[in-house]
């Protein structure tokens, strides 16, 4: 029974692990490691908790996520490279845009400048973001939904508008105070 309707989900497990990694190779083995320990596991599921459809797509991702921190390379660049690399082929409008948004996720309380860098900017979970801020889960949704709808706000707003709203105090390189901004938040809860 498990592994039949285990076999019936391999199709789409399969297109949301290459959707993860974006290489066949390795969603292949993603999908083979989620499916083992799926296996394994299977007295632990429980279809009056959630599909198997659901628990299969978190293991996963799991599995995914498990794999990229295992083989995450060290950078030795420095961060203003990487402005550098990102920004390399975008128009003059498109920076502007980009450091008027930078400075305005700065220009956030910091509670939710923090959250919203770890969750949005540096793709950690709600989870991970809660025991490196020390808060629950839903304080986490909450300030991400507050510093999106803030951050849509004033980056709507006209460039007279905002330039009232600026605060001139903010001292902003880039990029680069992002990527630091993370490192800050996430060497204490190491």
């Amino acid at each position: 029974m498990f592994a039949d309707e285990l076999e019936k989900l391999l199709p789409e497990i399969r297109a949301y692990a290459r959707m993860l990694c974006m290489d066949r190779d390795l969603s292949d083995d993603i999908v083979q490691n989620a499916c083992l320990k799926a296996w394994k596991a299977q007295d632990s599921f429980d279809p009056r908790k959630g599909s198997l459809k659901a628990w299969m797509f978190v293991i996963t991702r799991n599995e995914f996520l498990q794999h990229m921190r295992k083989h995450k390379r060290m950078d030795v660049h420095a961060p203003t490279d990487f402005e550098d690399w990102l920004t390399q082929d975008c128009q003059m409008s498109t920076r502007a845009a980009c450091s008027d948004a930078i400075k305005e996720l700065f220009a956030l309380n910091p509670d939710q400048r923090d959250v919203f860098i770890l969750v949005v900017a540096a793709g950690y979970s709600y989870e991970e973001a809660a025991s490196i801020l020390n808060c629950s889960v839903g304080t986490v949704k909450s300030r991400i939904n507050r510093s999106r709808e803030k951050l849509q706000a004033r980056l709507a707003m006209p460039d007279d508008d905002a330039a009232e709203h600026a605060d001139d105090s903010i001292t902003f390189l880039g990029l680069q105070d992002v990527f630091g901004r993370v490192d800050a938040l996430v060497r204490p809860a190491a």
